[in-house]
Formats: structure tokens, sequence, C-alpha cells
């Protein structure tokens, strides 16, 4: 594992236990330019581990603003690191996302700022979701 120092660096940053399958993960993420979703992670690990087991690591791992939630689909949600700026329990970095309609990759745009956008006070927004969809350099090829 290549990343295992910056790896375990985070986790403590973060406030989270040093495990296997939490290394595991975050390597995977960082040897990724796009967004992976649950089952991509378990057909990529190395070790066998339990789907609730990666549920529960994808979720601590957002909660403690290491991923977020570039996409969802058919195939569920599909995650993506956060940048440096990004602390526990809230998403400051918000950028937009590509979606590959060949692939079905999502790349995070972090140059593309989601712009501002103005709503009611009868409203409260949790999450802004900004996601331009195409083909992908990889595809058009």
């Amino acid at each position: 594992m290549d990343n295992e120092k910056i790896i375990g660096d985070l986790l403590h940053a973060h406030r989270l236990k040093k495990t296997p399958i939490r290394m595991e993960m975050l390597d995977l993420f960082m040897n990724h330019d796009f967004a992976l979703s649950a089952s991509d992670i378990v057909a990529k690990m190395k070790a066998r581990h339990d789907r609730v087991t990666v549920y529960r690591a994808l979720a601590s791992f957002e909660e403690h603003g290491i991923l977020h939630k570039a996409s969802e689909d058919g195939q569920g949600a599909k995650y993506a690191l956060c940048g440096h700026d990004c602390p526990d329990e809230t998403h400051a970095d918000q950028h937009a996302h590509f979606v590959c309609d060949e692939c079905h990759h999502t790349y995070c745009l972090e140059d593309v700022e989601v712009p501002e956008i103005k709503i009611s006070s009868e409203f409260s927004v949790n999450r802004v979701n900004y996601t331009l969809s195409g083909i992908c350099k990889e595809c058009k090829v």
C-alpha cells in the first residue's frame, strides 16, 4: 500500500481508528480518479469483507468529512475523497461532478464551483448536487 502513511495520518486527523478495511478502502479511493460505489469497493478489495462493514465504513468516512457522495444512480451512491478543507460533519468542498454516459464513472470537477443559489427562507437546503453528463476523456478516444 503506497499511501499507508497518508491514510494513517488522514484517519488520525479525523479521529478514526486505523483498521485494515479502512486502510484498504481509502487506498482504493486514492488510486482511482473517479468515484466508487460500495459494490465497486467490494469487487476491488483484496480481502473479503462483509458488505455491511463496507457500508458502515463509507458512512463513517462521510460523517467525518473524508468522503462525499459524488452521485447516485441505479447502482446506488458513488463516493469520492473530500478536499483538505472539508471538516467533520459538513462538506465544504462544493464542486461539480461529471458522469460519463458511456462508462458511468463519476469524476469530481474540483475547479468547477457550484454557483450560489438564492432560495426562499421557507426551505432549508442540506445538499446541492451540480452534475454534468457527457463523454469522459477515456471514452472519447
